[in-house]
């Protein structure tokens, strides 16, 4: 029952709310460390989860508990969920719009196997991704994602583009071959190419390093640049670390008739996301892969 804060099942209610309201679980544990400090340590623990319990309920009866996640229960649900919020924000910054979750199953997005696949490895991260913003697009979300209260990235250079990935950005910036995608006839609202966009739904591994290293572009699949793009500016959005601070990603596609391919990294120093290129057969400790899945 609901109000019933010891039924089987009540510790994942509490875990989903505190993925889906932090600030919420930390002023609760606040005040309920302060009431067990002031009663002598008797006062009950499991006030705070109640209440987070009620809160989680209340949550999947809305927003979670929507057709769009038919089939997706816990923390699944909460992580579709959180990847959704993180690229609307992204996307706000340009005034473009993430498709809903239904127009992604309806273009052959299939949310069943994204959820097994969430289930199945903690690192996974939904990644609502646009394409068709060209470098000038990615480089003014990066600026505006600069301006970010504590945003991580420099003011004066939060994207670096190698002149030969500027020169075959299309190349880089096209929706891969198999993947579902939904089209939006952006127009040129938010600094998006005239001719509209395209929208991705994928699962991207989002630790802190590739999770795994030592291989040439060869040892596939990778993330398309639009994917690891957005990733990092969710974890702008999110307030949280940026990826490859001591690392490389492989991005998907090949430059200069399929002798380079780009990777990607964060420049603590500097403070700037950067893609350059190596040659295909490239490898080393630091360079690895992040395979997507979707």
């Amino acid at each position: 029952m609901p109000g019933d804060v010891g039924a089987a099942g009540s510790g994942n209610e509490a875990r989903l709310a505190r993925l889906l309201f932090p600030d919420l679980a930390d002023e609760l544990d606040r005040a309920y460390a302060e009431g067990r400090r002031a009663a002598g340590g008797t006062a009950p623990a499991r006030g705070a989860e109640a209440m987070l319990d009620a809160a989680a309920l209340a949550a999947r009866q809305g927003d979670l508990g929507r057709a769009a996640f038919a089939g997706i229960d816990g923390l699944e649900a909460a992580r579709f969920t959180r990847g959704f919020e993180l690229a609307g924000a992204v996307a706000g910054w340009r005034d473009l719009r993430v498709p809903e979750p239904e127009e992604f199953w309806a273009a052959g997005a299939d949310h069943a196997a994204l959820a097994r696949a969430l289930m199945a490895d903690a690192s996974l991260v939904v990644v609502p991704t646009v394409y068709g913003l060209g470098h000038d697009g990615w480089v003014a979300l990066f600026r505006t994602a600069a301006r970010q209260p504590g945003s991580p990235l420099s003011l004066a250079a939060p994207l670096i583009l190698a002149p030969e990935v500027t020169a075959e950005f299309d190349l880089l910036d096209a929706v891969p071959r198999g993947v579902a995608a939904v089209q939006i006839g952006e127009g040129k609202a938010g600094g998006v190419r005239a001719g509209g966009v395209s929208w991705t739904l994928r699962l991207v591994p989002a630790t802190p390093k590739p999770p795994l290293v030592g291989l040439s572009h060869s040892h596939g699949p990778h993330p398309t640049l639009p994917e690891i793009l957005m990733l990092q500016l969710m974890h702008v959005a999110a307030g949280e670390p940026l990826l490859d601070g001591s690392s490389f990603t492989w991005v998907h596609g090949t430059l200069s008739g399929g002798r380079f391919a780009a990777r990607e990294l964060f420049d603590t120093s500097e403070r700037s996301v950067r893609v350059n290129t190596r040659e295909v057969g490239n490898q080393g400790p630091h360079l690895g892969a992040r395979p997507p899945i979707g």
